[in-house]
């Protein structure tokens, strides 16, 4: 039987923590679902899952459709591309079977490409092995997710990129819908003996548009500037969690006078505060990115979302963060060190040291 492969190369990076990550995680569940339901996938379709932070992983081995069990997709810290698609590129010569003069081997595979920020590593090597030896045996999809993915470079890889607009009514129930759709038509013109260019479904108006220029925006430098992403303990369990704010750029309103003077002069608010695995250090290339932000900058305090401790946001010396019930003597879970905490006034900020997002 000749397989259809379809392989999911997703960003994992703290920047989709949060609700896209958990939409994604619930997509691919859907995906798996309504291929189920269409004779031409279930006889063809093999899908697996490699996710990319700082760092680059299998979650899920090429599987049959019957057997293919949703994986929970982990976090970690960055955005290497580069290790995404070299991974990925192994994974194809490792489990892809190839045509010789004595055996048909799989169809062509597809790959979706998922991501929503700059590579925070050189994808120059894993770029040119791409075009060199991939680019004509694979067909890649990649999906700018809301926009922020730098599109030069993902143009380098295929024709086939699409702006994903996360923020459209249903968005996500609709892309996973769309990526369905795709890889059944694919199906279908495999079955009948056509394996050319994948066959993707028409796009909605609204939720995706296609990139039609090489010459993307490189928005961010070293890090995904539309947020500012924090590494904490949790000073009880000790176990790490994510700390997600949004740069607002103007676009909150409010009445409440006090909320409107500090979006005057501070550029991110608090987005959500996410508990991670201790895996996420397995996919993170070290913790932080050698950059800051100031406390001034931050609007809004989490609480632990391990232990519920209502500080999420303590600094210790060592620049780490962890969570504290309040002020006074307290450890820090990072570097065992114990000192005096203390709340800072206005115009007294101190530099946190960021995520790479």
């Amino acid at each position: 039987m000749r397989r259809l492969p379809v392989f999911f190369l997703v960003d994992v990076s703290e920047s989709m923590v949060g609700e896209s990550l958990y939409k994604l995680e619930e997509g691919i569940g859907a995906v798996v679902s309504t291929l189920r339901k269409d004779p031409y996938a279930l006889e063809t379709a093999f899908l697996s899952v490699i996710v990319f932070a700082g760092k680059a992983r299998t979650v899920t081995q090429l599987t049959e459709l019957v057997a293919f069990y949703p994986p929970e997709l982990p976090v970690g810290g960055g955005t290497a591309l580069g290790a995404g698609l070299t991974h990925l590129m192994d994974e194809i010569d490792r489990m892809a079977v190839t045509t010789t003069p004595d055996r048909k081997g799989d169809w062509r595979p597809i790959v979706f490409l998922l991501t929503d920020g700059n590579p925070t590593d050189n994808v120059a090597k894993a770029v040119d092995r791409w075009n060199r030896s991939y680019r004509n045996r694979v067909n890649l999809v990649a999906v700018s997710i809301g926009g922020g993915a730098d599109h030069a470079v993902l143009k380098r890889l295929t024709d086939e990129v699409v702006v994903f607009n996360d923020s459209a009514p249903d968005a996500f129930a609709r892309f996973i819908k769309w990526i369905s759709m795709s890889i059944q038509s694919q199906s279908r013109s495999v079955s009948s003996g056509q394996d050319g260019k994948v066959s993707l479904a028409k796009a909605e108006p609204g939720l995706l548009a296609p990139v039609e220029s090489s010459e993307g925006l490189t928005p961010f430098a070293g890090v995904d500037d539309r947020y500012a992403v924090f590494v904490g303990k949790c000073a009880k369990t000790k176990l790490p969690y994510v700390v997600k704010y949004e740069r607002h750029m103007g676009r909150i309103e409010t009445t409440d006078p006090v909320l409107s003077q500090l979006l005057k002069t501070r550029r991110y608010t608090l987005n959500t505060a996410m508990p991670v695995k201790s895996s996420y250090f397995d996919l993170s290339e070290g913790v932080g990115s050698g950059q800051s932000v100031s406390s001034e900058d931050l609007v809004g305090q989490p609480n632990c979302p391990h232990c519920g401790a209502q500080f999420g946001m303590a600094v210790c010396e060592c620049g780490r963060i962890h969570c504290v019930e309040g002020g006074g003597e307290q450890t820090c879970p990072w570097c065992g060190k114990t000192g005096q905490y203390g709340t800072s006034e206005a115009g007294e900020g101190f530099d946190i040291g960021r995520g790479r997002g």
